[in-house]
């Protein structure tokens, strides 16, 4: 065969075993174990969730799934892992709202680049949270509790899980929007903030539905709307507050999975693919008690993700918050 002949026969070869391996490359994923970094301790809503994922991905994968609890400092110690781990899709980061979003605006010198350090793979599942208030109180709507806060300026009185947090910037958006004067008091949890108003010490909670629903049933407490951006399917006769103030948006509980940065699409395509036949599994919704799966494309989640860091930083600046 004459030289060129062959160096072009050669070259030829060589292209077709580049473009098979890379072909093969998301059919050969994963090759050994994958990890989920939980940045929270075990028993939390995200880490039960992995859990679940977890079992269901490594009957999906024949490989298995292992979740890593690496708590400490509201997210950044397991968020610091996975950002200087190999961009590979072996270690993957279950992150929050509080790891993802909420630092940025209430953490200086983060150890990492809180979005560019970061791929995007899928969205996890949203939680449903609530407005509620005393069942002793004339007031059943959102639009009575405006009108109620109008009239008697500085009177009523609202608990979250403590300042600075999701609950919290929700109830400063909502006053902002209304022009209203309702009066913040910050507990250590969901649970206290409820015990507070059901005791008579507060007027209303924003809280999660899964911890307000038992009194709900009782009858001592009364759920107004939701503060998501669509009905919550299990109670399908609770209002949204957007549909009574349509400028209103809420800072989101919520979870999703993130790869290093630089992690290959076709390992993101294949790991966005698998949480979210995972998610939408029905042995795991059914787990999943006052939640909605979020999934999407990576694309997707990453418009909802940047979503959250804009209107987290809105309300930052609307509160005054400054990273410290």
């Amino acid at each position: 065969m004459p030289y060129f002949k062959t160096r072009k026969f050669l070259w030829l070869v060589s292209m077709l075993c580049v473009f098979g391996a890379q072909s093969s490359w998301p059919q050969a994923f994963p090759a050994k174990p994958v990890h989920l970094v939980v940045p929270s301790p075990p028993g939390g809503g995200s880490d039960i969730l992995s859990r679940l994922l977890a079992q269901k991905m490594t009957e999906s994968f024949g490989q298995a799934v292992i979740v890593d609890n690496r708590a400490g400092g509201d997210g950044i110690v397991g968020s610091e892992a996975v950002a200087r781990s190999a961009p590979d899709g072996y270690t993957i980061l279950v992150g929050n709202a509080t790891a993802q979003v909420a630092n940025i605006f209430l953490r200086k010198g983060l150890p990492y680049d809180a979005v560019k350090d970061f791929a995007p793979i899928a969205g996890g599942v949203e939680s449903i949270t609530c407005i509620a208030v005393d069942a002793s109180l004339p007031i059943r709507s959102v639009a009575e509790l405006v009108d109620t806060a109008k009239k008697y300026p500085g009177k009523l009185t609202y608990g979250s899980s403590g300042a600075g947090g999701a609950y919290h910037m929700s109830g400063e958006a909502l006053k902002a929007i209304t022009g209203t004067d309702i009066v913040h008091v910050p507990y250590k949890g969901l649970a206290p903030a409820l015990t507070g108003m059901i005791s008579g010490q507060i007027s209303a909670v924003i809280t999660s539905v899964t911890v307000v629903l038992p009194q709900v049933t009782a009858g001592k407490a009364r759920m107004l709307a939701f503060l998501e951006a669509r009905r919550y399917a299990k109670l399908p006769d609770i209002p949204l507050v957007r549909e009574t103030i349509p400028a209103f948006r809420g800072s989101t509980i919520w979870n999703g999975f993130f790869a290093p940065t630089g992690t290959p699409p076709p390992v993101i395509n294949r790991l966005n693919a698998e949480f979210v036949k995972a998610l939408n599994a029905a042995d795991i919704a059914g787990k999943m008690d006052a939640t909605q799966v979020i999934g999407g494309t990576p694309e997707q989640f990453s418009a909802y993700w940047k979503g959250q860091i804009e209107l987290f930083g809105q309300l930052a600046r609307l509160l005054g918050i400054a990273p410290q």
